[in-house]
């Protein structure tokens, strides 16, 4: 009974570091896709349109990434110089039929400085 036991507790520590790298590489993706972004876009597009462009993209680049993510769940601010973006998604932990059953929220804040238009 003592060695089911010790399986068990294995395949459970064995879930939760899968699930931990997981959630830490949606974070990471999430991130270089919000920089990658803003960097190929602020700049270029017209202040008026800028927050709009950069928060489709993001919305849609982390969708395709296969996070999911509705448009609520990105924010972008523009405050003149700088762009306030906010991504907020929540990683699955326990998942049956397709139906979540418990996830961690997630979220990813960061300021950037815009260069002028080129």
């Amino acid at each position: 009974m003592k060695v089911l036991f010790y399986i068990f507790v294995a395949i459970g520590c064995v879930y939760v570091f899968y699930i931990g790298a997981m959630a830490v590489s949606s974070y990471l993706e999430v991130t270089s896709i919000v920089e990658e972004v803003v960097n190929e876009r602020a700049s270029r597009t017209e202040r008026q349109d800028r927050a709009l462009r950069v928060r489709d993209d993001i919305a849609r680049k982390v969708a395709a990434s296969g996070i999911v993510v509705d448009d609520r769940s990105v924010s972008v601010s523009d405050e003149g110089k700088t762009l306030e973006v906010g991504v907020r998604w929540n990683w699955p932990l326990v998942v049956y039929q397709e139906r979540e059953y418990l996830s961690v929220p997630m979220k990813h804040d960061r300021t950037f400085t815009v260069p002028e238009r080129r």
